[in-house]
């Protein structure tokens, strides 16, 4: 008898700390984009205010201000007293830059982009290498509960995680 009750209470406790697959509003509702989408969402913009400075390059007389996760900041630093924002290139999934020769080799999450930036008022994107690097799912967080993420059923079929929107319903 002694044997039934310690199982009993074993198998209670070790149940009792297993977390279930949360389908309700307490659970973050991940914020996901296509492949496709991420891939045609690359484009040369009007400049915008830097919210998150991450990573910067010098290449001349031009900086390259990479905002973490959101694209590279265009400036010309010409005259150094008053440099003059000239564009943003908005490249989802962006961590690092590199520059040679007048091109700029720019991640997006898994791909790698290739920037002509010879004119900076004429930037192009040259090339596009698709899946080269793997892809990291906690990327656009700072902070992330991995187990949440698994529990909350995260589905890489949706494409790239790019948010969370943690409102409640």
């Amino acid at each position: 008898m002694r044997k039934k009750i310690l199982m009993v209470s074993i198998l209670i406790l070790v149940l009792g700390g297993c977390r279930e697959y949360r389908d309700d509003p307490a659970c973050s509702q991940y914020e996901y984009m296509s492949f496709e989408k991420l891939r045609a969402s690359v484009a040369i913009e009007e400049p915008r205010e830097i919210d998150k400075a991450g990573k910067i390059y010098i290449y001349g007389d031009t900086l390259l201000v990479n905002e973490k996760n959101r694209g590279v900041h265009v400036i010309d630093n010409s005259d150094k007293s008053n440099p003059i924002s000239k564009a943003f290139i908005k490249i989802y999934g962006n961590v690092d830059i590199a520059v040679k020769d007048g091109y700029m080799y720019v991640d997006s999450f898994m791909d790698l982009l290739v920037f002509d930036i010879n004119n900076i008022e004429e930037i192009k994107e040259t090339s596009r290498k698709e899946d080269i690097f793997a892809y990291d799912r906690y990327q656009m967080f700072d902070f992330y509960d991995e187990y949440q993420l698994e529990s909350c059923g995260f589905d890489l079929e949706k494409g790239v995680l790019i948010g969370v929107n943690n409102e409640t319903e």
